[in-house]
């Protein structure tokens, strides 16, 4: 599976290979009929040649994704290619769905310039979440990302019991007396109690660093049993505190592999995700700007700092090539720009680049949020920084 970096890094890389570049985006979800026995491949073969591909290059490109290995946890394939397929050929597996996939019947296809936007919209919609397991003696640290769950460390609690016999058999610690009223137990617990909470402390201390390389979005998952829980969570810093989104009962094998607790992992982030995007566009009708013209334009003016936009992209907008700037008609992008080209692009092409220009984040809204945002604030919606 592919991270944020490694985008970046193939965004760069493939930029540099000269034009034309094949650029495939594939539905490849096994659990779909329509993709039995690799059946995505011949969509793949239409869309080249729709595309005017040399039939030879289509068919040899449409062997190299036959012979792809399977990717039982991919729902899409992103594939770039040269018309040889020899030069050039990455293709890099993605477990989410793709809105732009979905939109084009299970293929995107692009030939000229490397189409990457579908790519860096994933990355800039995935937000990083640092889960945390906690049993009794041990923390085991988490990155979820684009529903992906990779194991980061495990902490474990370095206590060394073999010289605290006495008291675990209730003697007072002072030779030949007995302990009365169980005190040496007592003691004993104490103990154990003292070197949790210094062990906890001392994973506390580390989630800082940890979160800072996540990136500065990322949120917080607790998993564990309540009192385990109730017990780490006030030692937390308040900064750290306030990035606890959920807290989740402990699976029932803690020593699980990543890959076992990605279900857990997945559906607890669909209903954060899912919460988040209510109260975005709640605030948004408290005091935001909503309808596709007036918030692309305030876009354009810098003032927006979240822009909610639907899962499945079907707008239209009109851009300068040159300058880079947008507009939802061909006049009012003539007017921004008069000297420069202008041509209509899908929205979701342009989303990358207003994001990066106007250090807005997006949020993409899923399902009943999508219908709201499409139903209530004509599908494009934001807060704004005035």
């Amino acid at each position: 599976m592919i991270g944020a970096q490694q985008v970046r890094e193939l965004g760069a890389r493939v930029a540099t290979h000269p034009p034309p570049v094949l650029s495939l985006y594939l539905d490849v979800n096994p659990a779909r009929p329509e993709n039995a026995r690799k059946a995505y491949a011949l969509r793949a073969r239409v869309e080249m040649e729709r595309l005017g591909l040399p039939k030879r290059a289509s068919r040899r490109l449409t062997e190299r994704l036959r012979q792809a290995q399977g990717m039982p946890d991919a729902r899409t394939l992103v594939v770039f290619a040269d018309a040889d397929a020899g030069t050039l050929f990455e293709s890099y597996a993605l477990r989410p769905d793709l809105p732009l996939v979905a939109a084009g019947g299970g293929v995107v296809a692009r030939w000229g310039p490397p189409y990457v936007a579908p790519l860096l919209l994933a990355v800039q919609e995935g937000r990083h979440y640092l889960a945390l397991l906690l049993t009794s003696g041990r923390v085991r640290l988490f990155e979820l990302y684009l529903e992906e769950t990779v194991e980061l460390d495990a902490f474990v609690l370095p206590l060394d019991l073999s010289g605290w016999r006495p008291l675990r058999e209730h003697a007072t610690g002072m030779p030949g007396v007995p302990a009365r009223g169980g005190s040496g137990k007592d003691l004993f617990e104490k103990r154990v109690a003292d070197w949790r909470r210094r062990f906890h402390l001392d994973v506390a201390r580390r989630l800082d660093g940890v979160l800072t390389a996540l990136g500065g979005d990322a949120q917080v998952i607790l998993m564990g049993q309540q009192a385990e829980l109730g017990a780490f969570e006030p030692l937390l810093p308040p900064a750290l505190q306030a990035l606890v989104v959920a807290r989740l009962p402990p699976p029932a094998n803690p020593d699980a592999p990543a890959s076992a607790l990605d279900p857990l992992f997945n559906a607890a982030v669909a209903r954060i995700e899912e919460r988040a995007g209510e109260d975005l566009l709640d605030r948004i009708q408290e005091g935001g700007i909503w309808g596709f013209g007036p918030t692309l334009e305030a876009v354009e003016e810098g003032r927006v700092h979240v822009l909610a936009v639907p899962w499945r992209m079907a707008a239209t907008v009109y851009l300068c090539h040159d300058s880079l700037r947008v507009s939802t008609t061909a006049d009012g992008a003539a007017r921004l720009c008069p000297d420069d080209r202008v041509e209509p692009v899908p929205l979701a092409d342009v989303l990358p680049t207003l994001s990066s220009r106007h250090a807005l984040r997006l949020a993409v809204m899923h399902g009943a949020n999508e219908q709201r945002l499409l139903q209530d604030f004509d599908g494009l919606a934001g807060l704004t920084r005035w």
